[in-house]
């Protein structure tokens, strides 16, 4: 948690999360009202718009 915490302060990039450890943790973290939840969701959410956006600028290049 404490890796998913320093992405969203921004203090590592997102190339530097191994998914497969993401995919254990949602696994994990079910319950909707977690904060563990809520911070896995919005690393989630973020990781992707980082991914996307590097699609996207190969892609229009």
């Amino acid at each position: 948690m404490l890796q998913l915490q320093e992405f969203l302060q921004e203090k590592i990039r997102y190339d530097q999360l191994n998914l497969d450890e993401l995919i254990e943790l949602a696994n994990c973290y079910t319950d909707q009202n977690t904060d563990e939840y809520k911070i896995l969701e919005l690393t989630l959410n973020q990781l992707l718009t980082q991914y996307l956006n590097k699609a996207k600028n190969y892609i229009s290049k």
